[in-house]
């Protein structure tokens, strides 16, 4: 069985956030779907959902932490041969990719998967090497730049580490057949996952291309922003029917101190950019009783969520 790769850059708790809101708010704006493409049904939402939630519920990944003593004690210098290898290609790329380009590029060799490689994350490892070779076979020419800078050798040095973090660690694999098995189908389902929700987010920044806030929802980075955060200071909300369990979209927000005030206007999520302080927050929402609280402290580079469910008010005849 050859090992799949996942091919979302994010963590797998992300992708079905993302994937829960996206379809969500496919949901919401349905009816605009179906006079693009008749395959828009409601159905296809809930069935969409569906697919998320089976996913989810599929057994987590084990091989990362089920690597036995042996195995592990084998794999350290290899994998410290391909996080040096990788740290050398970034500095190649930044040389030659410099401006807008350099993100774009960082993601396509790779570094997406740099910080849980570093923290022992084979499969991660495995995925960044992977992404790393095609890279640099790619854009040789490029990152060689004449002889200024990425050695002619250097193609042969990361294969070679590649090749021998890859043996020791496929071995383990295949002797772990049942285990790796369950983890390649998790990945699978993820992978489709992602595939089909980014299919259906290009056509709503298709249908809402002169809208700019609901383009922005059927945006996979605005999307994960909202349940990551991106190194923003901010605030995160929500509100939601405590029956129903729809999004509200028609309150509004009022900060103190800088007297801020936003109103959701049809918007399921509110993003408000902040600098790192303590806030009062009050939120009014028609129907429902008013929240507030005087003690929200946002940190820097962290977006702080505010997900409320309220119940509506008691009207007494």
């Amino acid at each position: 069985m050859s090992k799949s790769l996942k091919n979302y850059n994010c963590t797998q708790q992300e992708l079905y956030s993302v994937a829960e809101i996206g379809w969500d708010n496919y949901a919401t704006n349905n009816a605009d779907f179906t006079l693009l493409k008749g395959k828009y049904t409601p159905k296809y939402g809930t069935d969409s959902l569906a697919d998320v939630l089976a996913a989810k519920a599929l057994p987590a990944k084990q091989t990362r932490d089920a690597v036995p003593e042996n195995v592990r004690v084998q794999l350290i210098p290899l994998w410290t041969t391909c996080l040096a290898n990788q740290r050398k290609l970034k500095s190649y790329l930044e040389e030659v990719f410099v401006g807008d380009a350099t993100k774009s590029m960082l993601t396509a060799a790779g570094f997406g998967y740099y910080l849980n490689a570093s923290n022992q994350d084979w499969e991660d490892v495995h995925s960044m090497i992977a992404l790393g070779l095609t890279f640099i076979t790619d854009h040789t020419t490029a990152l060689e730049a004449g002889t200024t800078n990425m050695p002619a050798g250097f193609v042969a040095t990361y294969t070679s580490g590649k090749t021998a973090f890859e043996t020791v660690y496929n071995n383990y694999i295949q002797k772990t057949i049942a285990t790796f098995g369950g983890t390649n189908v998790k990945i699978v389902a993820n992978n489709s996952i992602y595939t089909k929700l980014n299919k259906m987010l290009s056509d709503g920044r298709l249908i809402f291309e002169d809208n700019d806030i609901l383009k922005s929802e059927f945006t996979f980075t605005n999307l994960l922003a909202q349940v990551a955060g991106t190194g923003t200071t901010g605030m995160r909300i929500t509100v939601k029917d405590s029956i129903t369990k729809l999004n509200i979209t028609n309150y509004k927000v009022t900060v103190q101190p800088g007297d801020m005030t936003r109103n959701a206007d049809g918007n399921k999520v509110l993003i408000l950019q902040m600098s790192a302080d303590k806030y009062s927050v009050e939120i009014i929402t028609p129907g429902y009783p008013p929240y507030t609280n005087k003690e929200v402290v946002l940190t820097t580079g962290v977006i702080h969520k505010v997900d409320l469910v309220l119940e509506k008010n008691v009207v007494v005849e």
